[in-house]
């Protein structure tokens, strides 16, 4: 008896089993019967006379069909347009090779991510494999298998409708998982937006995409909680056949800088061969301005004595804010671990990224700084008109490059999954507005599509500026009304940045969130106080003071050293309460908020921030603070500093460009951070090294040059008036350097970053 019920089992066994196999070959053959183009039924059938027809396999597990059945199912029953026709049916071919293990069709199928991984860890980016699927071996001679790789933007949207209530634990891990999908982080994460890129025929139109990628999704862990997905392909998706063109931008940055290196060659040829060119003649000026040599040499002059520890402070300040934006970029883009940076934005470290916004003011309180001990040195009151144009060229020439380059080799320099959005995020917008930003307006007019987001400090400190030194002039000729102007000025400036906050209930300072990080020109503070020359005013004119105060004491007898136990206080409780403003300024994302508090805190972070730094500043070059101000005068530091203006223009398009290359997420670390950071400063600064001597310094040079021989012929039409009435005596001595030539305002150390 046991026998025989052995016997009976294993016949049933073998008849099930026999049934499942002949039920998917049976689905496979609906498959085969769909409809197609000609040059499809030439793919689906190649070599057919060679080979013997062969059963259509499909991929079991446990004698179960996997889910492209119904992924073909649910394909065939969507109500597809006529002009969707071509997708749909190239789709269907794709998915029957794929039951077949067609090389072609598993090939274009490996390179999808089939679902979302990592989602609820803070992975937004699901890229799959962006060259397998641009790269196949047979395109060149298979055209009709072309791919292509588009990007979709999904939204996911509960549609349970739960009442909402504060969730105290949005990790305890029996709750439901969708309750952690709509929580957002104190960073601002949100883990229901996804980014997922697809590998489709290349037939496909977006809309037809979204159809895909939405069966795609229907049918992962995510679809089993009865999200309803919002996809939009908005950008076009990138083919093999499709490069970027070459265009006339890019061929005139070709020849521009091309023809400036080779101008800077010949002449720096010219002058090492001819040792005795005439400092006066205005030919043997030119060539000097454009010695390799002479303007490399420049860089490493200290110009300023008592005020080496400005060096120090300058680049480290600039290594400082690249490795904020690092920071930013990077974790703005793909990473897979976000929600653990999430945790990470509560520590010391990610509390200073936060609001490492406020370093910035060190650089507008060193340029009022520098400013103002540049006007007390002077002899006489410049002639505003020559400033204003020393200062443009100035800061122009280097801004001009790197905005030309941009424009011109920027979407050259890369490809991937994300390479689109880099170029119409960062080159479009240049493209368009480059003219604001040289006419120093980005700030005021279209900040919407601002050109390099980091250069609104640039035109911020072209106002200041001018506005310093017309205010400096105007209370030298009218010295009570001058010191009324300025003090409405100054508190005008300080309260600015609060009384906007408090009208436009705005958060207490721009912190450097994920939403901020991932699309700064669209956030309303960065447009209404963060960029705006009237709400930056407060740090460069207390910069400005603290250099009239420095220049005093520094020429007194009395007040000309700073006692070393005064001076360690005061450097100590500057660096002290500099810490505070950046550690409290991120407790506002946490807060209840109140708008008088955050008015409050607006107007005064960014002032007591800079007056801490001129505080140190003061200490330490009048006093003697020890380790730090010896580190902080170090030599090499010098020509760093100096290269710290190029560094800050070209270092967010490198990390840009690092990110949006990258094919796969990455991982975050703080060491990873800082290997990044290191390699982005030895770049930036080579680049800047080579702006400097191609561009920078011999068209600064050619200027000097100009106004060097024009004042020269005012000076001899008046000197050769005196000789008439003195009998021609007349003796000058001319100095052999061109350097000495330069004006105060244009020295080695300026008001420049």
């Amino acid at each position: 008896m046991r026998r025989i019920t052995v016997a009976i089992i294993i016949s049933i066994h073998i008849v099930l089993t026999y049934g499942n196999v002949t039920s998917s070959t049976k689905n496979g053959d609906i498959t085969t019967s769909i409809p197609l183009d000609n040059y499809a039924q030439n793919v689906s059938y190649i070599k057919s006379g060679e080979k013997k027809k062969e059963s259509v396999k499909t991929f079991n597990l446990n004698d179960s069909p996997v889910y492209l059945d119904d992924v073909l199912f649910v394909l065939k029953h969507q109500n597809w347009t006529e002009e969707e026709q071509p997708c749909l049916r190239t789709t269907l071919l794709l998915l029957h090779n794929l039951q077949n293990f067609t090389l072609w069709a598993v090939w274009n199928w490996d390179a999808i991510s089939s679902e979302p991984q990592g989602l609820l860890f803070g992975s937004k980016f699901h890229l799959g494999n962006f060259d397998e699927c641009m790269s196949a071996p047979w395109y060149k001679t298979q055209p009709e298998l072309r791919t292509q790789y588009c990007l979709a933007d999904i939204v996911l949207e509960r549609t349970d409708k739960p009442v909402k209530k504060r969730i105290s634990d949005p990790y305890d891990p029996y709750q439901s998982a969708l309750n952690l999908l709509e929580h957002r982080s104190v960073f601002r994460r949100s883990l229901n937006e996804l980014t997922w890129g697809v590998c489709v025929p290349a037939v496909c139109q977006p809309k037809s995409v979204e159809r895909l990628m939405g069966i795609l999704l229907a049918h992962s862990h995510l679809g089993t909680a009865g999200l309803r997905p919002h996809i939009s392909v908005t950008e076009p998706c990138q083919k093999v056949d499709e490069p970027i063109p070459f265009d006339a931008l890019f061929y005139a940055f070709i020849g521009v800088m091309g023809s400036l290196t080779i101008l800077a060659l010949a002449c720096t040829f010219i002058k090492y061969k001819k040792k005795d060119l005439n400092y006066n003649k205005i030919q043997d000026s030119i060539i000097i301005a454009f010695d390799i040599k002479t303007n490399a040499k420049n860089l490493l002059k200290t110009s300023g004595k008592g005020l080496e520890v400005l060096y120090g402070i300058k680049f480290l300040t600039m290594c400082v804010i690249v490795s904020a934006h690092q920071y930013g970029i990077f974790n703005g883009g793909p990473v897979s671990n976000g929600s653990k940076l999430d945790e990470e934005a509560l520590t010391i470290l990610g509390l200073m990224f936060l609001h490492e916004d406020v370093v910035v003011d060190s650089f507008f309180l060193l340029s009022g700084f520098l400013m103002a001990t540049l006007l007390i040195k002077a002899k006489k009151l410049p002639n505003l008109f020559d400033f204003i144009i020393k200062r443009y060229v100035r800061l122009v020439v280097a801004y001009a490059v790197v905005i030309f380059y941009v424009c011109a080799i920027f979407p050259y320099t890369g490809s991937g999954p994300l390479w689109h959005r880099a170029i119409a995020a960062d080159t479009e917008p240049c493209r368009k507005n480059w003219w604001l930003n040289l006419l120093m307006l980005s700030n005021y007019i279209d900040s919407q599509n601002i050109c390099l987001v980091v250069s609104w400090y640039i035109p911020c400190d072209f106002h200041f500026c001018i506005l310093t030194v017309a205010l400096y002039c105007f209370y030298k000729k009218f010295p009570l009304a001058g010191k009324i102007i300025a003090t409405v000025v100054s508190v005008a400036a300080i309260l600015a940045p609060g009384i906007i906050n408090y009208i436009y209930e705005l958060p207490a300072i721009q912190l450097f969130t994920y939403d901020f990080m991932t699309n700064p020109r669209g956030s309303l503070q960065f447009h209404m106080t963060y960029i705006k020359s009237h709400t930056r005013y407060a740090a460069y004119l207390i910069g400005f003071l603290s250099g009239i105060l420095y220049s005093y004491c520094a020429a007194s007898d009395k007040f000309n050293k700073i006692p070393k136990k005064w001076s360690i206080l005061g450097a100590c409780l500057s660096i002290f309460t500099m810490g505070v403003v950046m550690f409290t300024g991120p407790m506002f994302l946490w807060r209840s908020y109140d708008v008088l508090e955050s008015a409050i805190y607006a107007a005064l972070n960014r002032p007591v921030w800079a007056s801490c730094v001129a505080l140190l500043v003061i200490c330490l070059s009048l006093g003697h603070v020890p380790l730090i101000k010896g580190f902080l005068s170090w030599y090499p530091w010098v020509p760093l500093s100096r290269l710290s203006y190029g560094l800050y223009l070209i270092h967010a398009v490198f990390i840009a460009r690092n990110v949006y290359v990258t094919r796969n997420p990455q991982h975050h670390d703080y060491i990873n951070i800082m290997t990044h950071c290191l390699g982005i400063i030895c770049e930036g600064s080579l680049a800047a090294l080579l702006i400097w001597l191609i561009a920078e310094a011999p068209i600064n040079n050619l200027l000097n040059v100009m106004f060097k021989f024009s004042n020269n012929e005012k000076k001899e039409t008046n000197t050769e008036g005196q000789s008439s009435i003195n009998g021609g005596n007349d003796k000058r001595t001319n100095r052999d350097h061109l350097h000495e030539n330069m004006p105060t305002s244009v020295q080695i150390i300026s008001s420049k970053i």
